[in-house]
Formats: C-alpha cells, structure tokens, sequence
C-alpha cells in the first residue's frame, strides 16, 4: 500500500492546483459564490428582507464585471495554461467575461418585476441564473474535454430550469420540456462526437486525447501525412453539430422559435444572448485551436452554414408576427453573422477587419446583440400582457402615446439589431462584413448583405406598428408607469449602444 502511496504522491503534486491557478479563475469562483449567497439569503432572510436578494446579486455582478475589466492575475496578455492545462484563456478574456456579466445582470433587471407581478420566487431564479453564468465563464476557458462537457453540461441544466420556470404556465412548461428533449439531443451528439476523437487519437498513441493542446498537435502531425481517420474526422463532426445547437445554427435551429416564445421573456433575452454566446465562444476556440489543423476541411462546412442559416433564419423571421418568435428567428440569422466571421478566419488566419482579429470582432459582435436584445425584451416585459407567451405586433399599437420612452427604447433596440447606424449593432456588422472581404469570401458576404435588407423588412414591421401605424382619436390609451429604474437602464443602454459604436471605430 504504501509503495502505491509513493507513486501518487508527485503526480499529485503535479496536477495538484497552484494558488495561481485559483487566481486565473477569480471572477468565476465569484460569481459562484455570489449564487451560494443569494441562496443562503433566500434560506435564512425572513420575507420581508427578500428584496434583497436581487440587489445583491446585481451589486455582486457590477463587482465582478469591475473586477474582470482591470489587470490581475485573472487576466493574461498571452496565453496561459492553469489546472494542468484543464484550462486556458486564448480568447479576448475580458470582453468574453463582460457579455456574460452583462447578460446575467440586464436578465436580472428584467426578471425582478416580472417574476414578482407572476408570483413566483425571485431568489431561486437569481441562484440559478448566476450559477449557468459562472458555467458559461468557465466553459470558454476550457482546454480539455472533459472541463468542457462539465461546464457546458452545467448551463445547460440551469437553462432547462430557468425555461421552465414558470410553473402555472403552461407555455412555460411546454418550452422547458421541448428545450431539455432537444437538449438532450445535443448533448448525446457532442458526447458521442467526443468519445470517438478520444478513440481515434488514443489509438494513435496521444497520451491524452481529450486534451486541446495535445489534439491540435496529433491532428497537424496526421494532416502533414495525410493519415486523419475518418472515425476522428466524424468525430469533429459531431461535435461542431453539437455546438451549432447553442449557437441556433442551421439546421440546429427548429427548437429555437418554440422555446423562445414559450420561455419567460426574461430567460428568452438570456438564452438569446448568453446561450448563443457560450456556443460562439466555443466554436471560435474549438475552430481556431484543436481543430485548426483541418480548417481547408471545415471552411467551406462552415461558409454553407453561415450562407444557410443567414436565409433560414431571415425568411423564417419574415413570415411570422409574433415578436418573440420574429426575434428568435432574426437570432438565427446573427449566428450566422458569427458563423461568417469564424468562417473568415479560418479561409486568412489572422485576419483582420479595421485592425480587430476574428476573435475580437466576434465579441463586438455579441456586446452589440445583447445590447439591442435586452433593450427590445424592456419594451415587451413592461407592456402588460394576459399571456407571456402571447406577444403580437398589434399589441404593440399605440406604443408611442403610451410611453414614448418605451417606442424609444424599441426603437434603439431594433435598430442596433437591424444594423442601422450609428448604433453598436451596425459597427459590429460593418466588422464582419470587412471580415468577409478580406477573405475573400464574396458569397458569404452578398449572403449577408442580402440577410441585412431581409432583416430592415421584418424588425421595422415590429417598429411600425408601436410608432407609425395610426390609433383611433378617440381611443382611450391608459399611459404606462414606467419606473425610474427602468427608464435609466434604457438611457445606459442607449448610450452604450451610441457610444460603444463611434469608440469601437474610432477609438482604437
């Protein structure tokens, strides 16, 4: 027994974590905290101090999201490996970081009034919705298989609950259940796809084939010899499949209208833009790092998929008159903007698109997305509805004499999710667009365009009926009673979307 002891004792003291790796995942190790202390406040707070729960969650965010913007050992300028090489930060650490701080912190505005007007529990939603963060933040720093699967599976699972949350709604309920079958789904074809890369390469005598570093290295040397097994190269496959679902990439996408309309509007700006960014993320890493070796084989994969999931996702939005669907099928549309970008970086490695790489364009990309989402999601949570689940565009009628800081607020968020400048939204665009010349990659990008003009059609139908379309004189239209702080979060958004635009090209 004790011989065995000896041998484990220095590959422990090996693979055992170093206080600097801790300190690599600082903001994540506090955003799981910030879960646990918000569930603990809902265990021992008596109702009356429950108030506090949401606040806490959201000073907590600002923190970290303070804490991730400044130089510490959370952030590297080089690429570094922690955790003995479980993880890795090679992508733009601190902007990933801040489109899912930010996510997190706009969903938990949106939720507190919401949840409450529909009496269901604030603090359970908080613990959840900070945990699939935390997931989220790991999840993009991962450099092995395994650390992958954990953290993606993690999110996954708070997703299911935060769709389904609303226990009384049947739509809620419906969109849960839909989510986690087809969730299910997902993760069965990139586990599957995992299991046989780490078959393939261990045969192949890669000590440890679940590893990033170690795949990429194994799928150069057999790409020069021209010897990559097609079990390894279904296996790729197969993981690609599995992420496109995050991302809604075609035709990974049939879930995504059923469960964004049935889901609470709050999880639906989440899931639009969290989800979709974790599944982004992962194919930037996935693409640009093991895989990389192979990119001649999945750039023309790839550039069908942008072109096709840029005319599904557009012509599906232009053929329904449901907001919440209209807006989950234009998302659609945006992963094909991010399948574009990550298609050109892969065609010219290293390619850049007014001095910003794929990497860096692709989170501009995101920040603008949620931006110009959770400003259309205020719109819809503050207009009162019977059903959630029920969101026309005729609703919308009257918007503008109702509140015309609310028609302001839709009209900001439409627009940065149109394109049109000099919104964040149409900067991000612009970049992928220079992207795609400097590749290129002349079909994706006329694709592109054509998705653009498609896109000016169906978000401004949702934009006319709140301002142009006429209401009856005589029509009695209660005003709305917008809080202060919901009329501040639409000036911070406004700003930033303005703003974070004319900095983004300007002030590089």
């Amino acid at each position: 027994m004790i011989p065995f002891l000896a041998d484990i004792d220095p590959v422990f003291k090996v693979l055992a974590p170093r206080p600097a790796d801790w300190l690599s995942i600082l903001p994540e190790i506090a955003v799981a905290g910030l879960s646990l202390l918000c569930l603990l406040q809902a265990m021992f707070l008596p109702k009356a101090l429950r108030f506090l729960i949401p606040n806490t969650a959201r000073i907590g965010l600002v923190l970290v999201a303070f804490m991730a913007l400044n130089d510490g050992p959370w952030t590297t300028v080089d690429e570094a490996t922690s955790f003995a090489g479980l993880l890795r930060q090679n992508l733009p650490i601190a902007g990933v970081r801040m489109v899912f701080l930010l996510s997190a912190l706009l969903t938990s505005f949106l939720a507190e009034r919401f949840l409450q007007e529909r009496d269901a529990a604030v603090a359970d939603y908080h613990h959840v919705l900070l945990v699939v963060t935390a997931a989220f933040m790991l999840l993009v720093q991962s450099n092995h298989f395994v650390t992958f699967f954990l953290a993606l599976e993690t999110g996954a699972v708070g997703l299911y609950v935060l769709v389904g949350y609303l226990r009384r709604s049947e739509a809620s309920l419906e969109a849960g259940v839909k989510y986690l079958v087809a969730g299910g789904l997902s993760s069965a074809l990139l586990l599957m796809g995992i299991v046989l890369v780490y078959g393939a390469l261990g045969s192949a005598g890669v000590a440890d084939s679940l590893n990033f570093t170690q795949i990429g290295k194994a799928l150069t040397a057999q790409s020069i010899a021209h010897t990559i097994s097609p079990l390894t190269l279904t296996g790729i496959a197969l993981i690609l499949g599995g992420v496109a679902f995050k991302l809604g990439a075609f035709p990974f996408h049939a879930w995504i209208p059923d469960v964004y309309q049935g889901a609470p509007t709050p999880t639906t700006a989440f899931l639009g833009t969290a989800s979709k960014a974790a599944g982004a993320f992962t194919l930037v890493l996935l693409a640009t790092g093991p895989f990389a070796p192979i990119a001649v084989k999945l750039a023309p994969l790839f550039a069908v998929g942008a072109v096709l999931t840029l005319l599904v996702g557009n012509l599906g939005a232009l053929a329904t008159t449901e907001v919440k669907r209209t807006l989950a099928l234009s998302g659609v549309s945006h992963a094909g903007f991010i399948l574009a970008a990550v298609t050109a970086a892969l065609v010219v490695p290293g390619a850049t698109g007014f001095d910003y790489n794929a990497e860096q364009i692709v989170v501009i990309y995101l920040l603008a997305y949620v931006i110009g989402t959770f400003l259309t999601a205020i719109t819809l949570v503050s207009l009162p509805a019977a059903e959630d689940h029920r969101r026309p565009q005729l609703a919308l009628r009257g918007l503008l004499r109702r509140s015309p800081i609310l028609a302001s607020a839709l009209g900001f968020g439409i627009s940065s999710l149109a394109g049109i400048p000099p919104s964040i939204g149409f900067v991000a665009k612009l970049l992928v667009l220079a992207l795609l010349v400097k590749a290129k990659l002349w079909w994706v990008l006329g694709a592109a365009l054509i998705g653009v003009a498609i896109s000016i059609h169906y978000y401004f139908s949702i934009l006319r009926e709140a301002v142009v379309r006429p209401t009856d004189a005589d029509e009695e239209l209660a005003p709305l009673d917008i809080p202060f702080g919901t009329r501040f979060l639409i000036g911070a958004l406004t700003a930033t979307s303005i703003i974070g635009g004319l900095f983004v090209l300007f002030g590089r």
